[in-house]
């Protein structure tokens, strides 16, 4: 029996752009999240905030993989495929490891989140129509705003490292 709640059915044209939609995010976020990890034992501050900063912007990573991974398991999606393939989508690039300079990790950052951004904002004007539908728009929404807040907290570090 199905809940007294509007339910929306997806169509297969719908159920198609949500998992690509979300495929690409969730590749993104990887790449994104062994960036952070990687940058987290480089990125240097004069206070030892850096760790802390790194640890709660770890977690809000894992939580936006949470979020996209359980809305592709939602959409009753199974894919063969490595993650090395997966990851041959996303749209990020890796660090250039030679680098030791805090703030090329940081704007690094920075610039992927832009990115991030920058997807979800075209997937919401062209796709919206076919993420209206159950609750993908809304995880959508709620992963961009994390994003948001991420870019804000990594400007705020920028700003310590290059006036300490």
């Amino acid at each position: 029996m199905r809940p007294t709640e509007t339910y929306l059915e997806y169509t297969d044209l719908s159920v198609k752009i949500n998992i690509k939609i979300f495929q690409q995010l969730l590749a993104d976020e990887l790449v994104l999240y062994a960036k952070t990890l990687g940058a987290s034992s480089r990125v240097i501050t004069n206070k030892d905030d850096s760790i802390t900063f790194f640890h709660d912007k770890i977690r809000m990573i894992e939580k936006a993989l949470y979020i996209i991974n359980n809305q592709i398991r939602k959409l009753n999606f199974n894919s063969q495929g490595t993650l090395k393939n997966r990851l041959q989508n996303a749209n990020l690039n890796e660090f250039d490891t030679k680098s030791s300079d805090s703030e090329y990790f940081i704007r690094n950052l920075l610039d992927d989140h832009q990115l991030i951004i920058e997807s979800i904002r075209k997937y919401l004007k062209d796709d919206f129509i076919y993420l209206n539908s159950n609750d993908s728009l809304n995880l959508i929404a709620e992963v961009l705003q994390l994003h948001i807040e991420m870019t804000w907290l990594l400007r705020d570090l920028l700003i310590k490292i290059n006036y300490s």
